[in-house]
């Protein structure tokens, strides 16, 4: 390969910062492969100078001698094209479709449209192909500045990372940056209420509003499904309720965040719950209506009411879904509580299982009365 650096006015060859016809313009002229080649941009998309020009015909020669060498990926219009902003758009469209498709949650969605507006306009004009472990690194740091938590770091790489993945498989670029790590950091430990404290706790709740949190106690389903139940998913006969639908943002989503349709069985308060609610309603009708509104629930108000009178310090998920799942694991097999909890993976089911301090202690005091027995009983011999 052959490289030389011109001006873009009189087209001479340039070897300092100002041409002699007082230019300070240039361009890349390559000769490889028995072609010419000229490139007039960096990857920035700015006009080259003689540095400029200098380093993007080094970057040029390292991919020469390195065998990945396209002369296409350094033209102008395809580095225009491989902007960050430019190809996240594209990203964003093809989310939408899946979003049109019930691919992916509102929620989902959501989130990637949020970071890339709130966030990764750090990235905008850069081409996808430079973002390598140093720019993230320092797009890292910056979020650090602005006092973003970890789960929500992750979160953003997280969205990145799919990005990138996104842009390999497309073609865009040849392999994925390294990412930098993100350690966690201390989150609220996750608890659960025993049923005396969930009674406590749900009578401060005033009355109007306790059915559906009662509802969620004795089912565990999710406080997003618990809105969007509607009447005609209840079989009293069976005594079950098929979990269908969800609230996604401020949006029915016709499906749950497994993607399935399951049946959940009803007890004896469960079901006096959905006699109570169902009175007078026809099928398409919600299960669940607010007094206050005369319009379903939504998940945020049942959050709200929760942490606002139950004067308890645990949330609203914890008190219903993880309470529900560490109540049941003792009296059943592990693999019935998953399939309660609706749960794809056991592992999932261990998560919300949170052994209460009485249980725990009950079993290493077992412990201290065989050790009595033992030592009483050599005592009599």
């Amino acid at each position: 390969m052959k490289g030389v650096i011109l001006c873009s006015k009189c087209r001479k060859k340039m070897q300092k910062n100002v041409c002699i016809c007082g230019n300070p313009k240039c361009l890349v002229r390559i000769y490889w492969n028995g072609q010419h080649y000229e490139y007039r941009r960096d990857n920035d998309g700015d006009v080259l100078t003689y540095d400029k020009a200098l380093k993007k015909l080094i970057d040029i020669s390292h991919a020469v001698k390195t065998k990945t060498f396209n002369p296409y990926e350094y033209a102008d219009s395809v580095i225009a094209q491989r902007k960050f902003e430019i190809q996240f758009e594209n990203y964003l469209e093809e989310k939408y479709v899946e979003l049109l498709n019930n691919e992916i949650s509102h929620e989902h969605y959501r989130h990637i449209k949020s970071y890339y507006n709130n966030y990764y306009s750090y990235f905008v004009k850069k081409d996808v192909i430079e973002i390598n472990l140093a720019l993230l690194s320092e797009f890292k740091t910056t979020l650090f500045k602005k006092s973003i938590s970890g789960k929500t770091q992750k979160n953003i790489f997280t969205v990145l990372h799919n990005f990138f993945v996104w842009l390999q498989k497309r073609g865009v670029i040849k392999e994925l940056p390294v990412f930098p790590e993100i350690k966690s950091t201390v989150t609220k430990r996750r608890t659960a209420l025993t049923k005396e404290e969930q009674e406590i706790g749900l009578n401060n709740i005033p009355e109007k509003h306790r059915d559906p949190i009662l509802f969620a106690m004795h089912t565990g389903v999710r406080p997003s499904e618990l809105v969007a139940i509607l009447v005609k998913s209840v079989d009293i006969q069976r005594r079950f309720v098929w979990i269908e639908r969800a609230r996604s943002g401020n949006i029915i989503v016709e499906k749950t965040k497994n993607k399935d349709i399951l049946p959940v069985p009803l007890n004896d308060t469960a079901l006096a719950v959905v006699q109570r609610n169902i009175k007078g309603k026809f099928p398409k009708d919600f299960l669940f209506i607010n007094p206050d509104t005369n319009r379903p629930y939504t998940q945020w108000f049942l959050w709200n009411v929760w942490k606002n009178f139950s004067k308890t310090d645990v949330t609203l998920y914890e008190a219903t879904r993880h309470s529900f799942c560490t109540q049941v694991v003792p009296v059943t097999d592990r693999f019935t509580a998953q399939r309660l909890m609706r749960h794809r993976d056991i592992h999932s089911t261990d998560n919300y299982y949170h052994a209460y301090s009485k249980t725990l202690l009950d079993a290493v005091a077992k412990i201290d009365n065989v050790v009595y027995l033992k030592n009483k009983e050599s005592k009599s011999e």
